[in-house]
């Protein structure tokens, strides 16, 4: 039953995250990797607003169910970061220094995101 259950929301997130990094790349092809130029664009707030939305989404896949430690923690650390990034003014291209260098961290966990989602979804088929 466990298995059937992890094998169901591997299967809800992946299909969320396969969309969402197909449109927007991930790591070092992410709008938001910090070597990007795009850091501080629209076009990481969109992906930013995806990621958050795929943590969020995956958070509640798995609300009341056991064995999704990494994906759970994994997932609300993502959504942290997009509040961040958002909140931040990231997407608008900050002029002030401290801001910028505010929005490198959130910016980076952004970037691995959907990959890290995934992974997380992986582990919870171990249990984990």
């Amino acid at each position: 039953m466990k298995v059937a259950t992890a094998e169901e929301v591997k299967s809800a997130v992946e299909g969320r995250i396969s969309a969402h990094e197909e449109r927007f790349g991930s790591g070092a092809n992410s709008p938001c990797s910090t070597a990007s130029a795009e850091m501080f664009t629209q076009d990481c707030g969109a992906a930013a607003r995806a990621t958050g939305a795929d943590a969020s989404f995956s958070l509640t896949q798995i609300r009341g169910r056991e064995g999704f430690a990494t994906l759970r923690s994994t997932a609300q650390r993502i959504r942290t970061a997009a509040v961040a990034y958002q909140h931040l003014g990231c997407a608008t291209n900050p002029a002030k220094a401290a801001i910028r260098q505010a929005c490198q961290e959130p910016a980076a966990v952004l970037a691995q995101g959907f990959s890290d989602l995934r992974d997380g979804a992986n582990l919870g088929l171990a249990g984990k």
